[in-house]
């Protein structure tokens, strides 16, 4: 018995519509794995370039707005380990608001005890939240993601978003598997460079003690003169990577006297001009002592420069105007505040009114004007000589 043409026109439509369906899904798919494989590239330029970056702020930042880049989240926080290794504290979440019913849903993961699996398996683990979505009736997924190093778990990052069951939610979760491989790698590359720098740190520290310790009437000057700098800096609206890197500036600007003898130093009558002439060497003999330290670089203006002039009349090359370097600016300020209220073998320290007097009157002569500018704001708003000697705080106010 042989089949009516109506049949087969029904036959070969529904080969149609599943060949169509078929071609539908591989379509979808093909998108999907073009699509993951555009965010692995992403993810591996981040990784790339977060590895080599030492700021742990900044990993964290780019970090979490690159997820939120690369899946469709409701929000994504951050819990770092605290210094005692025993609670998680929020550190950081995209967006702001999203901070605090991301500590709601860690506490009622944390009862649930999946928040305490995650960690000490240090396996992400991908559950329907507890809190999340519950006051507006929406099933939400979370998946909480272990930081961990070779030897301590760091953290964890909380990502919310919404239940999807299909191919793009696997692909969501492989996304987001990955990206806390990168985040943990990245973010024990940054703590152990921090544990090596602060270890550079305190000896470096130790140097500038041991320098300062031949010369009783300026102990402590590098500490003050740093603190100076940093809030003439604030006031300059400086990048805080830049604030902090004055900690090195104001330790190391004077490491070069330890090439000055103590009879030069300690010397109670005026300096001749040959002892002068031995003294203006310290800029020159600091730079030759960290140059070959490579991750200094960016110190040595301050080493070299603090004693520049504006108009050109300073040591140790004359330079004038922009060409000293703006940090070199900077540091003359507050390196002279300091000079002027310490006592010295000769004479005792002004009042901190007369130093800031003088480098007023001294602006666009000695000092950049603009520097000069910043520094009257900052010791208007009473904060240079709270940072440089709380023995002054009060004279300041």
């Amino acid at each position: 018995m042989t089949m009516s043409k109506k049949n087969l026109i029904e036959i070969d439509s529904e080969k149609y519509k599943l060949v169509a369906k078929k071609l539908r899904f591989l379509e979808k798919s093909n998108s999907a794995l073009v699509s993951m494989q555009d965010k692995i590239e992403k993810l591996s330029h981040y990784h790339a370039e977060m590895f080599l970056s030492h700021d742990s702020s900044y990993i964290l930042k780019t970090g979490l707005a690159l997820l939120q880049e690369l899946v469709k989240t409701e929000g994504c926080s951050i819990f770092l380990v605290d210094d005692d290794g025993f609670e998680f504290v929020h550190k950081m979440s995209i967006p702001e608001s999203f901070s605090t019913i991301a500590k709601k849903e860690v506490d009622a993961q944390i009862i649930s005890d999946n928040f305490g699996w995650a960690v000490n398996n240090g396996t992400p683990v991908c559950v329907a939240a507890e809190v999340l979505g519950k006051a507006d009736k929406r099933s939400l997924s979370v998946m909480l993601a272990p930081i961990a190093g070779k030897e301590r778990t760091i953290g964890l990052t909380v990502v919310a978003f919404d239940e999807n069951p299909d191919f793009i939610r696997q692909q969501t979760l492989t996304i987001l598997n990955l990206f806390s491989g990168f985040f943990s790698l990245s973010l024990e590359n940054a703590y152990l460079f921090e544990d090596l720098r602060q270890t550079y740190f305190e000896t470096i520290r130790a140097i500038t003690n041991s320098i300062e310790a031949r010369d009783l009437y300026t102990r402590g000057h590098s500490d003050r003169v740093a603190e100076i700098a940093k809030t003439i800096a604030e006031k300059l609206n400086w990048e805080k990577k830049e604030v902090d890197l004055i900690d090195w500036g104001g330790m190391l600007h004077d490491v070069g006297k330890i090439g000055i003898s103590d009879a030069i130093l300690n010397k109670p009558d005026r300096l001749t001009q040959e002892e002068y002439k031995a003294i203006k060497n310290h800029p020159l003999i600091g730079k030759q002592i960290v140059q070959e330290i490579s991750f200094l670089d960016p110190v040595i203006p301050y080493i070299c420069e603090h004693h520049e002039r504006f108009d050109g009349k300073g040591y140790p090359k004359g330079l004038s105007g922009e060409d000293i370097s703006i940090k070199g600016r900077l540091l003359a300020v507050a390196d002279t505040f300091d000079a002027i209220t310490s006592d010295r073998p000769y004479r005792m320290g002004f009042e901190p009114e007369v130093a800031f007097t003088k480098i007023l009157n001294n602006a666009g002569t000695q000092f950049d004007p603009k520097i000069v500018k910043a520094f009257e704001k900052a010791w208007l708003a009473g904060a240079v000589c709270l940072r440089a000697n709380n023995r002054f705080h009060d004279c300041c106010m």
